[in-house]
């Protein structure tokens, strides 16, 4: 007897319908027999957690989930504490710039180590007595990526690290810690990285020395084969049919594993399957239907809600001078798209001349430095906005904007694109957008 929602659905364990495909947990299976970093990456929802959990058991990996305060040292230290490793005392404090780190931390640790012997015994120096083991305290520099892995080489240390959320890491973050992937996978100090983004070799970009020290493992993309697949495992486990509405049901998920699944769960509960029917049940369009409304609804109060958040900008430059709005007008030229090319994703080019077009200032006022300015920092601008995941990231080798939140392609299919256009505040009383006709 399965329950619907532990076949169907988005959770943060593995739903009974997980399939495995070939070119992705294949893959990754391969990846993790190599002495290699590993990179798991893609947008949101579409199965990075759910590939870590089917194929490393619990207690052969620690967690970290990242933020967009963690420092490098935050991460070491979480490392450290969760294999028993104590951290007593900081002697100096740590400055980091985006240039350098510019003092050390020196600090002692406490290593458990296994002993057989009887009697207290005291002081730190020489270690201290617990139930089952004793301990010995070194100094090390929290810094220091050498330091952290011969610390866990001093306990036999094999477990892989997983490191979530990755993209919430300050730029400067990620680029010292690819500096410091290189260190640990020389010490044979295995990492497993989590990220929101659809490019290729990121972390290459930062550090070119771990080029053919890392592999990349794409979760995507989703085949239309992949989720019959999914739905079939589904339906077997429910006694349920979707035959009759399969092919709508997976054109409406829009490549995505997560809506898919939504979709599914919601479908079943709309036909009153709460759990494994005793008789086979067709699921109807109408089912369908509901599922669809449903997952709208909860998708639009997110996606409304960052719109607006994306959209807000200072309403006044240092100059006084009203500014560019760049990403509210990117806003406007996302809605009025054509929902192929979105799918596509934007270019470059393609964006600017576009945003030309109905800007309120006039055309040489918007720079190609002002596109990039906005375009390489999109991911950041989201994050420090509290956009959770990030909407949009840009592909510097294509030139091209593409949405990383899984769950916004089927928002902007289902809703109503002039309503949320005409919902978007203007971020200033001062200006005038202008629309195609006017700048013809």
């Amino acid at each position: 007897m399965s329950k619907t929602l532990g076949v169907f659905g988005v959770s943060n364990e593995i739903v009974e319908s997980y399939i495995e495909r070939k070119q992705v947990d294949g893959f990754f299976q391969t990846a993790l027999e190599l002495n290699k970093q590993i990179i798991v990456y893609g947008s949101s929802k579409q199965g990075k957690t759910a590939l870590i959990k089917k194929h490393i058991p619990p207690d052969s990996m620690i967690s970290i989930q990242c933020s967009p305060t963690t420092e490098v040292k935050d991460i070491y230290s979480s490392i450290l504490r969760q294999n028993g490793i104590t951290i007593l005392t900081d002697s100096s404090e740590t400055e980091t710039s985006s240039e350098a780190i510019t003092a050390t931390v020196n600090s002692k640790i406490k290593i458990p180590v296994v002993a057989d012997i009887g009697g207290d015994v005291s002081g730190m120096t020489k270690g201290e007595k617990t139930s089952a083991q004793e301990s010995r305290t070194v100094e090390y520099n929290l810094s220091l990526a050498q330091d952290v892995a011969e610390a866990l080489k001093s306990i036999n240390f094999q477990k892989y690290i997983v490191l979530d959320n990755f993209h919430y890491l300050n730029e400067d973050v990620q680029k010292r810690f690819a500096f410091d992937l290189r260190i640990f996978q020389e010490l044979d100090i295995r990492f497993i990285i989590l990220g929101i983004w659809r490019e290729r070799n990121r972390l290459d970009q930062f550090n070119g020395d771990l080029i053919d020290r890392v592999v990349d493992v794409a979760v995507e993309p989703w085949d239309s084969n992949d989720f019959k697949k999914v739905i079939d495992m589904g339906s077997s486990l429910l006694n349920v049919d979707f035959m009759d509405i399969q092919d709508h049901l997976i054109e409406s998920s829009f490549d995505s594993i997560g809506v898919l699944q939504e979709l599914c769960k919601e479908s079943c509960m709309s036909s009153g399957i709460m759990e494994t029917s005793s008789e086979i049940i067709k699921i109807t369009d109408e089912n369908l239907e509901t599922a669809i409304k449903r997952k709208l609804e909860d998708y639009s109060g997110r996606h409304l809600r960052s719109f607006d958040t994306f959209a807000e900008s200072s309403r006044k430059t240092r100059d006084g001078i009203v500014p560019l709005f760049i990403p509210y007008y990117f806003l406007r030229v996302l809605l009025d798209s054509d929902f192929t090319k979105i799918m596509d994703g934007l270019k470059r080019k393609d964006i600017h001349q576009e945003i030309v077009k109905i800007h309120h200032r006039p055309s040489e006022d918007i720079r190609p430095s002002d596109m990039s300015n906005f375009l390489y920092s999109i991911t950041r601008y989201q994050i420090n906005k509290n956009i959770n995941p990030p909407l949009f990231d840009f592909d510097r080798s294509i030139n091209t904007i593409k949405i990383i939140d899984s769950t916004l392609y089927f928002f902007l299919r289902n809703c109503n694109t002039d309503e949320v256009l005409e919902s978007l505040a203007l971020p200033s009383d001062e200006i005038k957008p202008q629309t195609d006709n006017d700048s013809t």
